[in-house]
């Protein structure tokens, strides 16, 4: 008899974050990032459990350190808070299907952060919170930028999140 061979499930998130300056790109960064314990948690808890979907929230990072570990309660990233609201920006996925044969997509485009503070941001992040700078909710995931971007008073950052499952 032959071997079953089951693939492994594997999520990811993809994260594209493009910073706008005087009217044109001051550079862009597309970066990939798996998802912590606690988003993989909340994917199975809604998918094989009786929670209810949540609403996803973005943040930016000053020092976007991660491990597979982390919370939004015990997490090694730091924030950055220098945008114009008290909220973080709202991401609202919708269907992107099937791509790559076995890979299952949702995207929320045109998120956007407007920026109030110099500084150089190192990643960004992906929260059931909205509030900025608390610690609160779940984390699903945290990217690393290959390289620190930086960002200065009147830049407008338009980021791009794609979630996918792969079989």
């Amino acid at each position: 008899m032959d071997r079953c061979s089951i693939s492994g499930l594997g999520l990811s998130t993809q994260y594209k974050v493009e910073c706008y300056r005087d009217g044109a790109i001051a550079w862009m960064v597309d970066v990939p990032n798996l998802v912590v314990n606690t988003g993989l948690k909340y994917v199975m808890d809604r998918s094989f459990g009786e929670e209810e979907a949540l609403e996803w929230w973005i943040g930016l990072c000053l020092n976007a350190n991660s491990s597979p570990t982390d919370t939004m309660e015990d997490h090694q990233f730091i924030e950055f808070l220098g945008t114009t609201n008290i909220y973080r920006s709202g991401a609202t996925f919708e269907d992107g299907g099937e791509v790559e044969g076995n890979k299952y997509t949702y995207v929320a485009e045109n998120v956007q952060q407007m920026i109030t503070e110099n500084a150089s941001i190192t990643g960004v992040f992906m929260t059931s919170e909205t509030r900025k700078g608390v610690d609160e909710g779940i984390l699903y995931g945290v990217a690393s930028f290959p390289e620190p971007k930086t960002v200065v008073p009147q830049d407008a950052l338009v980021i791009s999140v794609t979630v996918s499952a792969k079989g």
